[in-house]
């Protein structure tokens, strides 16, 4: 593709390191753009200060620029939803002031930073799309039904003010498109959008998507996997996660240590909440890692990669990498909803305690069956996941480019 197409893109906050879901998918995207010759103005919400060369070596080609973020309780009281009000339009302008946009389009990478793209699409005129990555007021509507208490409250003030703002959304004339990363929100929000709505499948890191994946995971032996070992990846401050990791520990761990007594399972993941991990560190065979540089070469030397999720939206990131890496994955529906993949071909799915634990030990008696599910898994990632054909589904949703930009 031409150095002359330039994107604005706008992100939900910084993501290196790239050591969670969104932040990978985020890089992903970032990657993809970068090798494709896409010149990019990248703007960083941020609290704190930003690394701007390791973000412009990071992404060759993108001009990076911090964008502060509000992260005073005043925030909470505006009529705008937080997500809005803590990233607030003001800098913003000062920054394209100082630095004017040279660019076909503007790329909101994340819901939470939509109506920053908004504005830039009103001031340049400038086609606008955004990508969704969930249903944020439905992810706020479930917070609040499973919490207590004040937390409850803000969580429902918060998902009346998206429920809002996801309506003026669907219908502005600042929006282009709107890309899900699931199907089936994509098929909810175009029976509500007049905007036009597309499914826009997640992009993964380009070092697991090359010939041989991490460590050649697609032709990995299975006696590289060390035995018995169970992995689950996420970030260790989110309730969807919190709540996962309980159901698996209190509903599943004993009984698959009864049929596998040497049994591990490792929980990798960035700031853990308080309390996790003396929670963690009291139960036999479970090993915590926090803050790590890389996840991968826990997943890809793990058996079986576990994604327990019980409640949340979009495409659980931690699955699919996962998949990419020839991890065997065994999940819930809620987990593995998202994606055309098939249960029982590209992963393992099962909701009920006594269904997970045989899904599990399952694969831990027959490697041979966790290998092929892997290499399957794997196989339907590089078939439908590329980067080329993921960017081309978005330009489809843009006026095609005809000069060079000025």
């Amino acid at each position: 593709m031409s150095d002359a197409e330039r994107w604005i893109v706008v992100v939900e906050e910084p993501f290196l390191p790239a050591d969670a879901g969104g932040r990978v998918e985020t890089f992903g995207f970032l990657t993809a753009a970068s090798n494709a010759g896409i010149r990019m103005q990248l703007l960083v919400p941020t609290r704190d200060e930003l690394d701007v060369e390791a973000y412009e070596a990071a992404v060759p080609g993108a001009a990076v620029i911090r964008l502060p973020r509000d992260p005073s309780p005043l925030a909470h009281l505006r009529a705008q939803p937080y997500m809005y009000a803590s990233r607030p339009v003001g800098p913003l302008r000062r920054a394209l002031q100082a630095t004017p946009p040279r660019a076909e389009a503007v790329i909101s990478y994340s819901y939470r930073g939509s109506h920053l793209g908004e504005e830039i699409a009103r001031i340049w005129r400038l086609p606008h799309l955004v990508r969704a990555h969930n249903i944020e007021s439905e992810f706020f509507k479930a917070l609040a039904r499973s919490s207590s208490g004040p937390r409850a409250a803000a969580y429902e003030m918060e998902y009346r003010k998206l429920q809002l703002a996801e309506r003026t959304l669907y219908h502005s004339p600042l929006v282009t498109a709107i890309g899900d990363i699931s199907i089936e929100d994509h098929l909810w929000r175009s029976e509500r959008a007049s905007v036009a709505t597309f499914h826009l499948p997640p992009f993964l890191p380009l070092d697991v998507l090359a010939p041989g994946g991490v460590s050649a995971a697609a032709g990995a032996d299975v006696p590289r996997r060390a035995p018995a070992t169970l992995v689950f990846v996420g970030s260790l401050d989110t309730p969807p996660n919190i709540e996962a990791l309980h159901w698996f520990v209190d509903s599943c761990w004993a009984a698959i240590r009864a049929r596998y007594p040497e049994a591990v399972f490792q929980v990798v993941g960035r700031r853990p909440e308080p309390g996790l991990a003396d929670w963690l560190g009291g139960i036999t065979g479970v090993e915590l890692y926090t803050d790590v540089p890389s996840t991968d070469e826990y997943v890809s030397a793990a058996t079986v990669s576990v994604n327990p999720m019980r409640s949340g939206s979009g495409v659980n990131i931690k699955a699919v990498a996962a998949m990419a890496l020839g991890t065997p994955v065994v999940s819930t529906r809620t987990g593995s909803r998202g994606l055309n993949w098939e249960a029982g071909t590209h992963l393992s799915v099962a909701d009920e305690p006594a269904s997970f634990v045989d899904a599990v030990c399952g694969l831990l008696a027959d490697p041979g069956r966790a290998q092929l599910l892997g290499r399957s898994g794997r196989a339907y990632v590089l078939r439908n996941l590329g980067h080329e054909a993921l960017l081309q589904l978005m330009r489809d949703q843009l006026p095609p480019v005809t000069t060079a930009a000025n």
